[in-house]
């Protein structure tokens, strides 16, 4: 793969991760003690998710730059409004955004996987924990919405 591509790649993932971390920086605002718990861990995940991508960043030599900047990142990137306001509704929104960002992720990774280069089989490798936390997120999601 070449660099550019790679960078470019890995700036578009960056960008829904700060997304994902915008979904769930308000775990406060949430009466229900389990999603105030569970948000928190999975904002405290999606930081975790944002250092790894900055960190492949920067080791390529490039700067970890958002492609899209301000305003509803996830909206413009799935191409859906989010106007949530019951609990329910959020959990499925969130429960399907996640779902898109591991499949995301896989198509990325296999991507990553198909280049012999060894830098690039690290990457792969390195950011594939990440697409196994955004799948066990929404399947907790998926899990949770049959409590409503």
């Amino acid at each position: 793969m070449k660099e550019v591509e790679l960078i470019k790649g890995i700036n578009e993932i960056l960008t829904l991760e700060h997304g994902h971390l915008g979904m769930y920086k308000n775990y406060l605002d949430y009466q229900e003690k389990e999603i105030k718990r569970t948000f928190r861990a999975f904002m405290e995940i999606e930081m975790a998710h944002i250092n790894k991508l900055e960190i492949v960043l920067r080791n390529l030599g490039a700067q970890p730059s958002l492609l899209i900047e301000g305003g509803d990142i996830i909206g413009r990137m799935l191409g859906i409004t989010i106007n949530l306001t019951d609990i329910k509704t959020i959990v499925k929104t969130y429960s399907f955004i996640e779902e898109k960002s591991h499949i995301g992720y896989t198509k990325f990774i296999n991507k990553l996987e198909q280049d012999d280069e060894k830098r690039t089989q690290f990457i792969a490798e390195f950011l594939a924990s990440n697409m196994l936390e955004a799948k066990l997120m929404q399947l907790w999601l998926e899990d949770h919405l049959k409590t409503y």
